[in-house]
């Protein structure tokens, strides 16, 4: 309810769909990735394991237009441990969807499989994360660092082999 009554507010103020779907990814994606290691950053400091260090560091202009029209929304990556839990988030979502669609699934308890709304949240997942899809198969700077999908794909088999594990 929440995402159609955003929707329905952009769409009033005069702003497109496209817009809406950017704010929603954007949204995923600090909470998941940013929100996460300011909670264990809190955590590490609350129990004086860890001080607070702040860096400044220098962004990346494009001296001409030509670079900057070319590279427009295309998200860069470094070896960042931040982009750990998003990486792992779409690879959970994109093996849960291949899982359904090849009908690898099995029953749980009651027999039940998952149905139309745990496909559809999945899929609204990997759209969220599309820059971080593209990032997956993308080169240099555009794309996730190998250290960073390798830690992902480790999260990965350790969840699905603890769902397995506790499935019933």
């Amino acid at each position: 309810m929440y995402n159609i009554s955003t929707l329905v507010e952009y769409l009033r103020t005069g702003l497109s769909i496209r817009t809406w779907l950017n704010s929603e990814r954007m949204a995923r994606i600090t909470t998941t990735n940013a929100w996460f290691f300011g909670f264990l950053h809190f955590l590490l400091k609350l129990f004086g394991i860890s001080d607070s260090v702040f860096e400044i560091t220098k962004k990346e202009q494009s001296s001409s237009n030509e670079g900057a029209k070319e590279n427009n929304g295309k998200f860069t990556f470094n070896n960042s441990q931040i982009f750990v839990p998003g990486t792992t988030i779409l690879l959970i979502q994109i093996t849960a969807l291949v899982t359904k669609l090849l009908g690898w699934q099995a029953p749980v308890r009651n027999g039940h499989r998952s149905g139309i709304g745990e496909l559809f949240c999945c899929s609204y997942l990997v759209v969220c994360y599309w820059p971080f899809f593209k990032g997956l198969f993308g080169k240099g700077k555009y794309g996730i660092p190998l250290s960073t999908i390798c830690k992902s794909v480790v999260l990965t088999l350790l969840f699905l082999y603890f769902c397995r594990a506790y499935q019933g």
